[in-house]
């Protein structure tokens, strides 16, 4: 009987020993198969940390522009580009300035091309075999672009676009510094070092080494205590970058198979490359320092290609501990660390004994290098919005932004500024802030043409607050709406029959009208009420009573259909104070309104993002818009006419008395408890929207032209400086008409508002 217990159990035995046996082989084979795939994916895309690259918009030559050769110069040499002389042939990433004459010999340029100078360039990204088939030429005329050609042979463009520049990376949440370099750009010292001190025998193990491992295992239990770790370098790669810390049996062996196959599916200097390039080295404020490249300009402010012998026994200390070994903050460890890195360098024949006591005696860096500063947090923000809306997969995607850097910094700049002018100068602005209300602001400006925003400013500083004003901020919109309610009267015949134009006449006195148990009585700003004036008047001057009256009289419904054909989409009810704006809107909303005035009706789509490509290089998002005459040209362009006067003489005449001269319209915003002010305007080249207030419901007092106007003119002052001093190409059915001072005083104007004649535009048939 009992035998007979034993064989029945050393059955089961058996049974649950070969189950276990091929339940192992089989999840061995399943891992292994599995890992496989994700390893190859990964290594071959040499990308296994999959960052987010998020790229600035390109710099663009247009023509014609006011764009000079000095300053063409100066934006090349500021990308890498290499200057050289009308002997020398251009080869991918250089450039040339010449003389017309030289130009002519060189390029077989027309002589009846009337120019000064040329300057001639071969893009970066283009190969040695392609640099004549991707010649790009500019011609000037004194300080202006007049011509851009592309040969050969030679072809009118309008345009030349560089190449985007990388201005952020992020794994997940974090921002990252990561720039890589190839085993050949790397200094051996680097490479040998860290294999010195963390692998001695990785170009002879396949993945794993035993030896190494034992060593650690009876140091350890020796010791008492974790002294020596026993991972190769592969297995450093696996356990970083393909697994959790865990410390499980599951886990180990994960990191074991996932070694293996590594070590036979690549080359030990595929492996160490990507180690190499990235493998954490340190904190720069939130920027993770990944990669031996990065390091190098993070630690000394050097390429790697130029660092020596001491500096990449530095680097290869650090990587055991980055914040144990970090020079500037532990020096005496990082000195310690650092030589023995060159003595098991000299032990292991990688240096001489000589080399590496010279290099011993070389000082660490002790200059703490500048913090890396977030580019355009706000606008990166907005990016990653959009893409989550589109469900865009952002993971290891390249991601090309619509970013104007410069322009981007001359907004941050003109917000930062005028929001300190008015903490220091208005006593109530001052007194919130000594309370801790903090005046706020915002700015998008989006490229007129195109619908893609350039610049996004949500905020004066991101680091205090990560709430988005420019995109996320729902709030009043106030006389911003006026021209809609203008718009509408353009469209609609007066009670009159005739047909509503800029100097049709407006009632503009205070009224009292019933509605819903309610009334509203509408009031202009400082209580001034003018009688019949022509419309233009009436919108220059944002006069309430004047608009509130006209609104009525050509239906609300109309004017939200208008803003709604625009692209609105928050909802707005319909009563009579929407006249005036007392409702809430997104700025992303008013900046598609003004863009689409900008086009003479004409409904943009907007993005921040030019194109997405994913972890596989595939395009999965392309901006192309969609536009669609929304409302009728020639009546946005007799209102667009009547906005350029806003800017001239009427509540945005700040605008041209401090030196913009570049033809321009616009609406200053105001609501009516003072809580939200806001200028928006646009050249035929950019639409720009600004807004100031509290984000609590705080009153302060401000006006669109005192809050935001400022604001514009100091941005668009340097944002436009390379455009053209073009006005507007009004459509062919409309009519310009000169109201001169005798017209004007016939039309009801007051003296004291005129000073000269003004420029109109007129649906054809209805000028005076």
């Amino acid at each position: 009987m009992p035998r007979s217990r034993l064989k029945n159990i050393f059955i089961l035995f058996t049974i649950f020993v070969t189950l276990s046996i091929i339940t192992l082989v089989g999840a061995v084979s399943y891992a292994f198969f599995t890992l496989e795939d994700e390893i190859n994916e990964k290594l071959e895309a040499k990308r296994i940390l999959l960052p987010t690259e998020y790229y600035a918009a390109p710099f663009r030559f247009r023509s014609p522009s006011l764009q000079n050769a000095e300053k063409s110069e100066q934006v090349l040499r500021s990308q890498g580009y290499r200057a050289r002389n009308w002997e020398q042939r251009l080869l991918p990433g250089d450039f040339l300035i010449a003389a017309a004459p030289e130009c002519r010999a060189l390029y077989r340029l027309p002589e009846s091309l009337n120019f000064t100078r040329c300057l001639a360039l071969v893009k970066k990204n283009v190969s040695p075999q392609q640099a004549q088939d991707d010649l790009h030429i500019l011609i000037f005329l004194n300080d202006t672009v007049v011509q851009i050609f592309k040969a050969f042979p030679l072809i009118p463009a309008s345009e030349l676009l560089l190449e985007p520049a990388l201005i952020a990376q992020y794994v997940g949440n974090e921002p990252i510094m990561q720039e890589d370099s190839s085993l050949g750009k790397t200094p051996p010292s680097c490479s040998n070092g860290v294999m010195a001190i963390e692998d001695a025998k990785f170009l002879e193990h396949k993945g794993v080494n035993y030896t190494s491992i034992l060593r650690a295992l009876i140091k350890n239990v020796t010791s008492g205590r974790a002294a020596q770790g026993g991972s190769t370098i592969t297995q450093q790669l696996v356990k970083n970058y393909f697994l959790t810390n865990e410390k499980t049996l599951k886990r180990k062996t994960q990191e074991f198979l996932m070694s293996y196959i590594l070590e036979s599916r690549f080359s030990k200097d595929q492996i160490l490359e990507t180690y190499m390039n990235i493998i954490y080295m340190g904190q720069n404020g939130p920027f993770q320092v990944r990669g031996f490249a990065s390091a190098g300009r993070y630690y000394f402010d050097k390429d790697i290609s130029s660092l020596n012998l001491s500096e990449c026994a530095l680097l290869a200390a650090i990587v055991n501990g980055p914040a144990i070994y970090n020079p500037f903050k532990n020096p005496t460890k990082a000195f310690s660390r650092r030589n023995l890195v060159l003595d098991k360098m000299a032990e292991h024949k990688f240096v001489s004994l000589k080399d590496a006591e010279i290099a011993k005696s070389q000082p660490l860096p002790d200059a703490r290098p500048r913090l890396a500063v977030e580019t355009a947090p706000y606008y990166l923000d907005a990016v990653r919005k959009q893409l989550t809306e589109q469900k865009i997969d952002m993971i290891g995607a390249k991601i090309f932004t619509a970013l104007d850097l410069e322009a981007q910094e001359f907004a941050q700049a003109a917000l930062k500024n005028h929001l300190t002018v008015l903490e220091n100068n208005n006593k109530l602005i001052k007194e919130s802030k000594s309370k801790g209300q903090t005046l706020e602001g915002s700015i998008l400006s989006a490229d007129a043409k195109t619908g893609l925003i350039q610049v996004a400013v949500g905020g004066r500083d991101f680091r205090l607050t990560q709430f988005n004003r420019a995109i996320d901020s729902h709030r009043q919109i106030g006389s911003t709406i006026k021209p809609f309610v203008y718009l509408a009267a353009l469209q609609t015949k007066a009670p009159s029959g005739k047909e509503y134009t800029p100097i049709s006449l407006l009632k503009d006195e205070k009224f009292t009208i019933r509605y819903e148990n309610q009334t509203w009585s509408p009031s202009n700003y400082g209580k001034e009420y003018f009688g019949e004036i022509p419309m233009f008047f009436a919108l220059k001057n944002s006069l309430n009573a004047a608009t509130a009256s006209l609104g009525l009289e050509v239906g609300i419904e109309k004017i939200i259909n208008i803003t709604k054909s625009f692209g609105v989409s928050s909802s707005i009810t319909p009563l009579p104070s929407i006249t005036l704006g007392a409702f809430e809107l997104y700025p992303k909303e008013v900046l598609q309104l003004y863009l689409a005035l900008s086009n003479f009706g004409q409904k943009s789509e907007i993005s921040f993002v030019r194109s997405v490509r994913n972890k596989k290089d595939e395009e999965v998002f392309s901006f192309a818009p969609h536009r669609e005459q929304a409302q009728d040209p020639s009546s946005v362009a007799s209102l667009v006419s009547m906005m350029k006067q806003t800017l001239i003489s009427g509540t945005a005449k700040y605008v041209t008395a401090s030196g913009f001269q570049k033809p321009a319209a616009g609406k200053t915003g105001t609501t009516s408890e003072s809580r939200d002010v806001w200028f928006s305007g646009f050249t035929p080249y950019r639409t720009t929207i600004v807004w100031i207030g509290f984000d609590t419901t705080t009153k302060n007092k401000l006006t669109g032209a005192s809050g935001a106007v400022p604001i514009w003119t100091e941005f668009m002052k340097k944002a436009t400086l390379d455009d053209p001093p073009d006005d507007f190409v009004w459509p062919e059915d409309t009519v310009k008409v000169i109201v001169d001072e005798k017209a004007l005083r016939t039309l009801n104007v007051p003296e004291k508002d005129i000073s000269g004649s003004v420029e109109l535009i007129f649906k054809k048939g209805t000028e005076p």
